[in-house]
């Protein structure tokens, strides 16, 4: 080798060592952002049973089975359907007699929920919280002086409620609309059991609202409460449990939920009815029986159905109620192996389903088969508005509608005019009253036929 290759080599490799020996003083380097941890908040068993059924369905129309038993007698615990929390862990508590957590869905802190915890507390579970959400939080000083702050992201599908002793809550968001990117909203629609313990479970347990309970369900934003209990099973109270400032209202005969009576009876209407005013409002509804099993899951399978929720979630809604507490010897299925359980589910498909079409289309028959005009205060703009009220896109982002589905709704207008004295509303540019995705189309037609 010449003394001139030896000359290059020796150059390069005197540059290759200053350039791996360079690097920027440890002050000056950009820091590496944390990765922001994140939580699942349905329990273990709750998500095999969720996971099992999003890879094999239930078969449509196929009541001869059921999977709920092997996922609902796996756990031990009294109340399996119990979320997961959100333990947050600060270094240093602030010493005096309390501290205040704040928890907000934006860095800016702006509509918190807050949490006062004593002055030594290093950590603090965090309940109830919605699924697929970044969350950030700070812990503060009874003087307002922060000690610690973060953010995370919270995981899951269902949004089960940890509420004391009351039984069998959940929020029905995050439901998926069949054949769509869509599913409805959290935080608007809620079912359960009572709240003002005048029934015990199979474990002899009052279902009664305590502080902690009340403070849930308010941090959940709950405004409005219908009551589907006798007087007498209620107790004969007038106000909701939750205090003077919720609507309340009761409607009795909701038992009659078994073939023609249900057929024949007008209470699940008036319930909707109801509900679609309150939310109109802004108020988030909660719906109750005893146990929320029965009667609740009646009128969840008709606002589930009447969103376009396919078969196969309609029946796990149902079926989740197995995992509630008090329940535990009559699990709710779909299909045999406790014949009372499946007759449950089969009295309710036959009082509410007559002729051919898909069981959201049966839904709409059975709503409208008396009065189509009263039944929606003489106005099919009430359905368009609690439909897109409920239902959002998996990403969050609104849509904006195409033209194929603006010339739709024209049609429809036109369709309509001479049976409905509210209009559909036609899109405009910058107009925040219409659908705006094709998959609510379906809904439209049925109503209008």
């Amino acid at each position: 080798m010449s003394m001139k290759q030896w000359g290059v080599i020796g150059i390069s490799a005197l540059l290759a060592i200053a350039v791996a020996c360079h690097q920027e003083p440890i002050s000056e380097r950009t820091p590496q952002k944390e990765v922001c941890p994140e939580y699942y908040i349905e329990n273990q068993v709750i998500r095999d049973y969720l996971d099992f059924l999003e890879k094999v369905p239930y078969r449509d129309g196929d009541y001869t089975y059921s999977v709920i038993d092997d996922y609902y007698r796996l756990t031990t615990t009294s109340r399996k359907d119990t979320p997961l929390p959100v333990t947050l862990d600060w270094e240093t508590a602030s010493g005096g007699s309390s501290q205040h957590i704040e928890l907000a869905d934006n860095p800016d802190f702006t509509d918190v929920l807050t949490y006062t915890v004593s002055g030594s507390a290093v950590s603090y579970d965090i309940y109830n919280l919605i699924p697929g959400k970044h969350y950030y939080w700070r812990v503060l000083s009874k003087s307002s002086e922060t000690i610690s702050h973060g953010e995370f992201i919270t995981k899951g599908r269902r949004r089960l409620l940890k509420v004391g002793n009351i039984c069998n809550i959940r929020d029905l968001g995050g439901i998926p609309i069949a054949n769509s990117h869509k599913r409805i909203k959290y935080g608007l629609l809620f079912r359960g059991g009572e709240m003002n313990g005048y029934h015990q479970d199979q474990s002899g347990r009052y279902c009664r609202l305590d502080p902690y309970g009340k403070t849930a369900m308010r941090h959940a934003g709950i405004a409005a409460v219908l009551d589907l209990r006798t007087d007498d099973e209620a107790g004969n109270i007038t106000v909701s449990p939750l205090g003077e400032n919720v609507d309340y209202i009761r409607l009795q005969n909701a038992n009659e939920f078994y073939y023609d009576k249900c057929w024949n009876s007008d209470v699940y209407i008036q319930a909707i009815q109801w509900i679609i005013d309150r939310l109109r409002e802004g108020k988030p509804v909660y719906f109750h029986c005893i146990f929320g099993a029965d009667r609740t899951g009646t009128l969840a399978f008709l606002l589930e159905a009447l969103l376009g929720v396919n078969e196969n979630q309609l029946a796990i809604d149902y079926e989740l109620t197995s995992f509630s507490y008090g329940l535990e010897s009559a699990p709710r299925r779909r299909g045999p192996k406790n014949e009372l359980s499946v007759y449950r589910y089969r009295q309710m498909l036959e009082g509410l389903l007559r002729g051919s079409g898909t069981i959201q289309e049966q839904v709409r028959v059975f709503l409208l088969k008396k009065y189509p005009a009263k039944t929606w205060n003489g106005s099919l703009d009430t359905w368009l508005r609690i439909t897109r009220l409920l239902v959002q896109n998996c990403s969050d982002r609104p849509t904006i509608p195409n033209t194929a589905l603006v010339i739709e709704i024209q049609i429809i207008r036109k369709m309509v005019k001479t049976h409905f004295q509210t209009l559909v509303p036609v899109y405009r540019s910058g107009s925040s009253s219409i659908v705006s995705s094709r998959c609510q189309i379906p809904p439209l037609f049925a109503i209008i036929h």
